[in-house]
C-alpha cells in the first residue's frame, strides 16, 4: 500500500532521473563545442591536430561500467513508470511512448487535479497490491499498482471513470492500446523530448557550417597553391610573350595591310581621276576650239554682212546726196550728222579689223550695232533730204504761195531756253507729229516706247479684276508683303543675303509657293494674280531709284543686280521694268515730251515725272534730284555683269545707243545736264574700256559743241546749278585723263 514516504521518495527519484538527464544533455553540448573548436583550431593552423584530453568525454567515464556503454540509452519515457489500476487494460505496444493517468478524481468534473500536484497528495485509504506484471509494455518491466476499488461505495463513484473513460475511446480521443501515464510525468517527459531534438538539430546544423566552413578552406589553400606554383614558374622559366601579345601583333600587322592597301587604292583612285580630269579638261578645251572655231566663221559671216550692208548705206545716202537740191545749204545745217556717220563708218572699220578671237561675237555685235546707229542716221538724213527737195521745189514753183517764215536762229535758241513752264503757255505740239520733228524723240526711240507703254496697259487691264474685288482684299494683301518685304530689303550686305532676296522674288514669279508669315499664297492662285504681282514687282523696282538711289546712290547696284538676273530668266519681266522707266522718267528713251493739244499743265507735268501736292507741282531741285536717282538705277542695270557669263538682257550697247540718241536731240535746261552727270558717272569707265577711242571722241564732243548748246538753252541768272556740276565733272574727266568707276559696284564674284 503506498504511503506518503513511498510517494515522496518516488517524486524526488524522479526529479533524480530529469536533472541526470540535464546534465547528460549539457555533457553533449560540451563535446560539440569542443568538436567545433578542434576544427577551427585545424582549419586556421594547417598540419595541426588539436587533442581533446578523453577525461573530457563522457564516454571516457571511469565509474560506468564497459558493458553499459555499448547499450542504447533509455529515453525519458522508458523510465518513468507506467501507472494504472486493476480495471484498466494494459496492452503491450513497443511502438507507444505516451499514456494517460486515470484515477479516480481525474475526470472529476467538480475539482481539476493539476499535473503539477504531487502523486503524495492523494489519499488512498486501502493498501495497494504490489505484483510484477507482464513485461510487456514498452519493452521494459513495470510496476503496477491495483488499487483495489471499496466496496461499500458501488454507488456511480465507483463506475465514474470507467464511463470517462469509454467515452474518450467512443469518441477516438483514446485507442484500446493506449498506455496511460501520470499526467505531470507525461508533459515532463514531451518537455525534455522536443528540447533533446532542439539540440541535436542545433548540432547538426553546427556540424554543417563546420563542414562548409572546412570546404572552403580546402578552397582557399588550393587556389593559394595554384598561385604560389604560378610565382614559383614564373621565376624559374624565362618570360615569353603572351597570347594577348601575339594576338595584338597580328592586330596590328592586319591595320597596316589594309592601310597599305587603302592607300593604294586611294592613290589609283587619285590617278584615275586625275586622268579622267585631263580627258574633260581636253574634251573641254577641244569643244572650246571648236565652238571658238565656228563663233569666229559666224563672226567672219556676219562682219561680212554688216559690211555689204553699210556699203549699201553709204551708196543710198551718197545717191540721196546726189539728188539733194541746194547741197551747199543743206550740208551746212546737217554736217554734224554727215560727220557722225562718218565716225561710225571708221569705228566699224577698227572693229571689223580688230577680231576679239577670244570673244569673236562680241565684237561683232558691237559692229552690228555701229552699222544700226548709221542706218538711223541715213534714214533720218534720207527724210532731211526730201524734205529739202519739196521745200526747194515749192519755192522754186510759181504758183505755190510763199513760204511760210522761219525761225532765226538767235529765236530758236531763245525758245530753248525758256523754262517748260513758261512753253506751256503756247501751243501745244502734237505728239503724233513726232515722226516729222526730231527735236523731242528719234522715230525708232518713240516707236519702242509706245509699245512698252501698250503693253503696260495691257499688263495692268489684266489686273484690273483681281485689284478690284473686294473678296479677294486678304489675298492681294499678303501678294504684297511677297514682293515688297525682299525689294525693301536687298542690299549689298553680302552674297547670300542678296541670294535669298533674288530666290524669294524668283519663286514668286515661277508661281510657287511662298512663305508669308503662317500662310502660303502663289501668284497664280487666282486669274490676274500674277499680272498683279509682276506689275506691282516691276513698279517697286523702278521706285526704288527715286525712294533709295537718291538719297543713297550706292543702293543702285544691288537693285540693278537683282534686275538684270530676273530679265535674264523672264524676258517679259524686263520688258515691263523698261515700260516702267519709260513712264517714271521719259528722258530715259530719250523722249522730251511736248505738250499734246487741250493736255493740262498737271496732267503734262505728271506726264514728265513731276510730283503734285496740295495742287502745286513740285521744286525743281525735288523733281532733278528723284529723276537722278532714276537715272542712275537704269545706268547701274546697263553696266551690271550677270553670273556664270551669261549675256546682258539690256547691256552696255543700249547704253552707247542711249548717249548716241540724246546728243542727237537738241538739250533742255536743267534735266540733260543732270541725266548726262549721272549717266556718266556709272557708264562712263565701263563705256571707255568697251569702246576705247570712240568713247573719247564721243566725250570730246559733249566737252565742246554739246555743253555749249547745253549753256545756250540754260536761262542767265538761274543758278545753273546742274550745268555746273556738268562742268566739273567733264573738266576732272579731262584732267585725269579718264572717269573712274563709281563708287558702291559691286564686284564680279560678289554673289
Amino acid at each position: 500500500m503506498p504511503t506518503e514516504d513511498i510517494c515522496q521518495n518516488f517524486n524526488e527519484l524522479r526529479s533524480d532521473l530529469v536533472l541526470l538527464y540535464e546534465l547528460k544533455l549539457g555533457l553533449s553540448t560540451c563535446e560539440y563545442e569542443l568538436q567545433a573548436l578542434r576544427h577551427q583550431y585545424e582549419a586556421l593552423a594547417p598540419g595541426k591536430t588539436l587533442e581533446i584530453p578523453p577525461s573530457l568525454l563522457s564516454n571516457n567515464d571511469s565509474t560506468v561500467p564497459a558493458e553499459d556503454i555499448s547499450v542504447r540509452p533509455k529515453t525519458l519515457s522508458e523510465v518513468i513508470d507506467v501507472v494504472g489500476s486493476a480495471a484498466t487494460p494494459m496492452q503491450s505496444s513497443s511502438n507507444s511512448k505516451s499514456g494517460v493517468l486515470l484515477s479516480e478524481n481525474v475526470f472529476s468534473r467538480n475539482s481539476v487535479i493539476s499535473p503539477e500536484k504531487s502523486i503524495a497528495s492523494c489519499h488512498l485509504q486501502h493498501q495497494p497490491v504490489v505484483h510484477q506484471q507482464n513485461p510487456s509494455l514498452n519493452n521494459r518491466p513495470s510496476l503496477v499498482m491495483d488499487l483495489p476499488v471499496q466496496h461499500s461505495e458501488k454507488s456511480i463513484s465507483q463506475f465514474k471513470w470507467q464511463q470517462e473513460l469509454l467515452m474518450m475511446r467512443n469518441t477516438c480521443q483514446l485507442d484500446e492500446t493506449t498506455p496511460v501515464y501520470n499526467l505531470s510525468n507525461h508533459g515532463i517527459m514531451q518537455l525534455f523530448e522536443l528540447r533533446e531534438a532542439q539540440r541535436l538539430s542545433i548540432a547538426s546544423s553546427f556540424m554543417k557550417k563546420i563542414e562548409d566552413f572546412e570546404e572552403l578552406s580546402r578552397r582557399c589553400d588550393n587556389e593559394d597553391c595554384l598561385r604560389k606554383k604560378q610565382e614559383l614558374q614564373e621565376r624559374l622559366v624565362p618570360k615569353t610573350e603572351s597570347q594577348t601579345d601575339i594576338e595584338m601583333t597580328i592586330q596590328r600587322l592586319q591595320d597596316e595591310a589594309k592601310l597599305r592597301i587603302q592607300q593604294k587604292e586611294d592613290q589609283i583612285d587619285q590617278k584615275l581621276k586625275e586622268m579622267q580630269t585631263i580627258q574633260e579638261k581636253e574634251l573641254q578645251e577641244d569643244l572650246k576650239k571648236k565652238t571658238l572655231e565656228l563663233q569666229i566663221v559666224e563672226a567672219k559671216r556676219r562682219n561680212e554682212i554688216s559690211s555689204g550692208r553699210l556699203e549699201s548705206l553709204l551708196k543710198s545716202l551718197k545717191e540721196s546726196m546726189t539728188s539733194c537740191l541746194e547741197k551747199d545749204s543743206f550740208l551746212k545745217s546737217f554736217e554734224m550728222k554727215l560727220n557722225r556717220v562718218t565716225a561710225l563708218k571708221t569705228q566699224f572699220q577698227v572693229v571689223a579689223s580688230s577680231l576679239n578671237y577670244g570673244d569673236p561675237l562680241s565684237s561683232t555685235v558691237r559692229g552690228e550695232n555701229i552699222v544700226k546707229q548709221i542706218e538711223d542716221l541715213v534714214e533720218v538724213i534720207k527724210e532731211d533730204i526730201s524734205k529739202n527737195n519739196a521745200i526747194v521745189q515749192a519755192k522754186n514753183a510759181p504758183a505755190q504761195p510763199p513760204p511760210e517764215p522761219t525761225l532765226r536762229s538767235s529765236e530758236v535758241k531763245q525758245e530753248q531756253r525758256s523754262d517748260p513752264h513758261e512753253r506751256l503757255q503756247g501751243k501745244p505740239i502734237d505728239a503724233n507729229e513726232g515722226h516729222k520733228d526730231v527735236d523731242f524723240v528719234h522715230k525708232e526711240d518713240l516707236t519702242i516706247y509706245s509699245q512698252l507703254q501698250a503693253e503696260l496697259q495691257q499688263y495692268e487691264v489684266s489686273a484690273a479684276a483681281f485689284s478690284s474685288d473686294l473678296s479677294l482684299k486678304t489675298l492681294r494683301f499678303e501678294l504684297q508683303k511677297a514682293v515688297l518685304h525682299p525689294v525693301n530689303e536687298i542690299s549689298d550686305q553680302s552674297g547670300q543675303h542678296l541670294q535669298d532676296k533674288l530666290d524669294r522674288l524668283r519663286n514668286l514669279l515661277q508661281g510657287n509657293a511662298v512663305q508669308i508669315s503662317s500662310r502660303t499664297v502663289r501668284a497664280n492662285e487666282h486669274p490676274g494674280g500674277y499680272e498683279y504681282c509682276a506689275n506691282l514687282l516691276a513698279r517697286r523696282l523702278v521706285a526704288q531709284g527715286e525712294d533709295q538711289v537718291n538719297v543713297n546712290p550706292k543702293a543702285a547696284f544691288p537693285i540693278a543686280a537683282i534686275i538684270s538676273e530676273l530679265w535674264l530668266e523672264f524676258p517679259v519681266f524686263g520688258r515691263l521694268v523698261l515700260a516702267h522707266f519709260y513712264r517714271q522718267c521719259p528722258y530715259i528713251v530719250p523722249y522730251y515730251l511736248p505738250q499734246k493739244e487741250g493736255q493740262s499743265n498737271e496732267d503734262y507735268y505728271k506726264s514728265l515725272g513731276y510730283r503734285y501736292s496740295g495742287g502745286k507741282v513740285e521744286q525743281q531741285p525735288a523733281y532733278l534730284k528723284r529723276m537722278s536717282g532714276v537715272v542712275r538705277l537704269y545706268a547701274a542695270i546697263l553696266i551690271s555683269v550677270p553670273r556664270r557669263n551669261q549675256p546682258h538682257p539690256h547691256g552696255l550697247e543700249h547704253a552707247w545707243r542711249y548717249l548716241a540718241a540724246l546728243l542727237n536731240l537738241p538739250p533742255r535746261n536743267d534735266i540733260t545736264a543732270t541725266i548726262l552727270v549721272e549717266f556718266l558717272t556709272v557708264t562712263g569707265a565701263a563705256m571707255s574700256r568697251e569702246y576705247g577711242r570712240q568713247f573719247q571722241k564721243m566725250l570730246h564732243l559733249i566737252c565742246t559743241d554739246y555743253f555749249t548748246m547745253i549753256r545756250n538753252v540754260t536761262p542767265k541768272g538761274s543758278g545753273g546749278g546742274p550745268v555746273t556740276r556738268l562742268e566739273e565733272f567733264l573738266h576732272e574727266s579731262i584732267t585725269k585723263g579718264g572717269i573712274p568707276p563709281p563708287a558702291g559696284q559691286l564686284p564680279p564674284r560678289f554673289w
